[in-house]
């Protein structure tokens, strides 16, 4: 008998410190949530439809990103669709996914000329995360989505991009124009914003996107859905040296003019 009492009350004790370990986690989030929006001097950076995403909706798409001295603290991806607008609100911690906050609304046309579109929120959700894990999940209302989306998953495919605009600023800078293969005069291709755009022999653009970590240049064609990575060797005003790292072939560029 006593040996089933100090099991239950063993049990009791640590269902409640696992229950007050979860509130703190929580405290802690709702903490960081409050700083992030009372902020007035961060950076903002700008994304927009086929920059960060091959999914672009009816509407366009865009992502913002706020940071200060390197780090992202806020992102913001906004989809709008037809008479609606869909907002995932991510926020980070030490470069972490601490919280996603998402709003689906719908706007109506005024019932009388010259009057205001009617706002609706007809869905919110809220997830908190420790260490990767989800320790919350709230929802309020009803989704236009069968399942919930992966936050975690879509959240690390954006980073590398806004990180080349954040992090790398200067080469993502220097990439910006156009480049000619100082060997081949049919191999040539412009770099605006994030946008990688080679040409074929009837001058007709094959379209990508591409990121930079530094290191090595990630380009994915928004098409195909094929990637490419490519090891800069070089990166001046005018000269641009690159290795595929595939095949082993270096490529040499020099700058266009306008």
């Amino acid at each position: 008998m006593k040996q089933l009492i100090l099991i239950i009350v063993s049990v009791l004790i640590f269902t409640n410190s696992n229950a007050q370990s979860l509130e703190q986690n929580i405290q802690e989030i709702r903490t960081q949530f409050k700083w992030v929006n009372s902020q007035k001097n961060f950076k903002k950076v700008y994304l927009e439809n086929e920059e960060f995403t091959d999914q672009i909706p009816s509407e366009g798409c865009g992502l913002d990103a706020y940071y200060k001295n390197g780090q992202i603290y806020k992102i913001v991806e906004s989809d709008a669709v037809s008479q609606a607008v869909y907002v995932n609100e991510y926020y980070l911690k030490n470069n972490a996914l601490i919280f996603v906050y998402r709003t689906e609304t719908s706007y109506e046309p005024p019932a009388e000329e010259g009057g205001n579109l009617k706002k609706n929120t007809f869905y919110q959700e809220r997830v908190y995360y420790k260490n990767g894990k989800i320790i919350r999940h709230l929802e309020k209302g009803t989704s236009v989505l069968h399942t919930n989306l992966d936050f975690k998953k879509i959240f690390k495919e954006y980073i590398p991009y806004l990180n080349t605009k954040i992090k790398f600023e200067k080469q993502y800078d220097l990439l910006q124009g156009n480049w000619l293969n100082i060997n081949d005069k049919k191999d040539f291709f412009e770099i605006k914003g994030l946008s990688y755009q080679k040409y074929n022999e009837d001058f007709i653009p094959i379209i990508s996107r591409f990121s930079f970590d530094g290191t090595y240049l990630q380009v994915h064609n928004t098409e195909t859905n094929a990637d490419y990575k490519y090891k800069i060797l070089k990166l001046t005003d005018d000269k641009l040296e690159m290795k595929n790292t595939a095949s082993g072939e270096v490529f040499i560029y020099e700058r266009m003019g306008e």
